[in-house]
This record gives structure tokens, C-alpha cells and sequence, in this order.
């Protein structure tokens, strides 16, 4: 079977006749004159061998065939509409899209919650997946459809990648609230000797250590661990410190005893930023997604 020698526009007739039992009335709903439907109407029993609506007084009652395919044709006709329409506009309301956005344990923390939070209020029907990404080839999955946003810190990527900047943020050193590192300053040389617990992916580390190093100084660190959310709940019952972006550090702080404090040495900025394939950069879903996330990023 060849499909281009049917006219998939006769669905459509098909669909509307069949909802309003009446040619008349189908064809003011179709902006169709008379004789266009009645011609319509001939073209569609002569492709499928039967007379699919007799009359019946006012009414066309549809036939055994016409029953039977037409569950069939509606679906078509749905579809039809759906896919023109999200290529055309997104009304969030309606829509029950799921949404993939790679995070990391930082950006889970600061952003997830507050998106998730309006997103139910604007969007009920949307539906979130947050994604962890082990490897680091992050311009072929976003090619691939498998995300939809990468939220990231100075990644590189190739070429057809947008990229919009969200805020900056800084490490700061996180301890218990009642911990002896209170009781006296903080210097380069007492922060060396501090026992320090670390995420394992911390790419500041490096940055740290390297400024320490110059001081002839080495930090203690005692554990590593691979969840950087874990590391306030080891604060709770522990004599350790940690570094931890300054936005999560502030989250924890709301329900943990928790003090932050300001590194002995300058420390550089994270530069968080929302990543994109130009395949959806006009699509009205994803921009309007990027919108949200944007408008969070402001008020953070």
C-alpha cells in the first residue's frame, strides 16, 4: 500500500461527519461548502467500499465499517492536531510533558526544589527527571534527546550549543555550629590543619590545594566521600569541616546547626549556566522551560 495515493484529509471529514452525524452541519465545522463535503463524503466510500453513513431521517447513522474504523481515525486525527499544535505553541497548563534535566548534587539542592515548586503551580501536568551524567560527552546526549538541559558549571562543549549564564557562586568553609574552629581566626595555617572531609568530584580541590601550596601548607583531609550532599549530615557529629558552595551551604544552614565561614585565601566563582542543543533553541517548550529556570536563577 502506497499512503501518498490517499487523501489523509478525508480522515478529518471522516472524523467530523462521524461526531456530528449531519454533512451540513460537519462541513460548517470544517468551513466546507455543500458540495465540497458531499464530494468528500463519495471519495470516502469509494476508499473503503462502503457506504460508511446512511441516511436516516435528519441523521446519518455511520455503518458496521464506519464503527469499526472510526476509534482508529480519531486517534489520527488527534495526533494531527497534537503534533501541530506543540510545533505552533506550548500552553504549560495543558501539557503533560516530561522534561530531562542533568544536575549535579549542587544544582539538585539550590535549584530542583524551587522549580519543582513553581512548575506545580504553573504546570501540574509537567513531569521532571533529573539526570546524573557519568560520562562527559555532553553535546551527543543532548543531541540524542535523552536531556532536554544540561545545568553545569563551565562545561565545553562543540559546536551547535547554546548557553545562558545563571548566577555565580564561591566556595566557603562549612563546620558545626558549636565546633572549636569558632573559638579562634582563621587562618591559611590553621585551615591546613583542620580535618577536612571532601567531595570526591571537588573540582576546586585542586585550585585550593595549589594556593596552599605555595604557603608550603597541605590540607588534612580525612574522608572522601562520592555524594556532596552528604557531607553537612557529617558535620552533625563530627569535629571535621568542609568546603561547599556558598548557595548550599546557606540551604543546609536552614535545617542544620550549621556556621559558614569565609577561606582564609580568595577562591575563584563558579559560573553556573543553562546548556541547550540549537535543534530546540526555538522550540516553545524548551524555551519556556529555560524561561523558568531563568526567572529562579534572578531570585536565588
Amino acid at each position: 500500500m502506497n499512503l501518498h495515493e490517499y487523501d489523509l484529509n478525508l480522515l478529518t471529514i471522516f472524523d467530523m461527519i462521524f461526531v456530528e452525524r449531519h454533512l451540513t452541519k460537519a462541513g460548517e465545522k470544517l468551513k466546507m461548502s455543500q458540495p465540497a463535503m458531499s464530494q468528500a463524503l463519495k471519495k470516502l466510500r469509494d476508499t473503503f467500499d462502503d457506504q460508511l453513513f446512511v441516511r436516516s431521517g435528519k441523521e446519518l447513522i455511520p455503518t458496521n465499517c464506519a464503527n469499526r474504523i472510526a476509534p482508529g481515525i480519531r486517534d489520527i486525527v488527534k495526533l494531527a492536531k497534537n503534533t501541530f499544535l506543540d510545533r505552533e505553541d506550548f500552553d504549560p497548563c495543558e501539557s503533560h510533558r516530561t522534561f530531562r534535566i542533568a544536575m549535579s548534587d549542587y544544582t539538585e539542592m539550590v535549584i530542583l526544589p524551587v522549580l519543582f515548586k513553581k512548575l506545580q503551580k504553573v504546570a501540574p501536568g509537567i513531569r521532571l527527571e533529573s539526570k546524573h551524567l557519568s560520562q562527559t560527552n555532553y553535546r551527543t546526549i543532548l543531541e540524542s534527546d535523552e536531556l532536554d538541559i544540561i545545568l553545569g558549571c563551565s562545561l565545553t562543549f562543540g559546536a551547535n550549543i547554546y548557553q545562558q549564564s545563571l548566577f555565580t557562586d564561591e566556595e566557603v568553609l562549612v563546620v558545626r555550629k558549636d565546633s572549636p574552629v569558632l573559638k579562634e581566626p582563621l587562618t591559611q595555617e590553621r585551615y591546613a590543619t583542620l580535618k577536612h572531609a571532601q567531595f570526591e568530584w571537588f573540582e576546586e580541590a585542586n585550585l585550593i590545594d595549589r594556593q596552599l601550596k605555595c604557603q608550603k601548607l597541605q590540607r588534612n583531609i580525612v574522608l572522601e566521600v562520592q555524594h556532596e550532599m552528604v557531607l553537612p549530615l557529617i558535620l552533625r557529629d563530627s569535629e571535621l569541616v568542609i568546603n561547599i558552595p556558598r548557595r548550599m551551604a546557606i540551604v543546609f544552614k536552614e535545617f542544620l546547626p550549621l556556621e559558614i565561614l569565609e577561606l582564609p585565601f580568595q577562591v575563584s566563582h563558579y559560573y553556573l549556566c543553562q546548556y541547550w542543543h540549537q535543534k530546540n533553541h526555538l522550540d516553545p517548550a524548551n524555551k519556556w522551560l529555560r524561561q523558568q529556570i531563568k526567572q529562579i536563577a534572578d531570585i536565588l
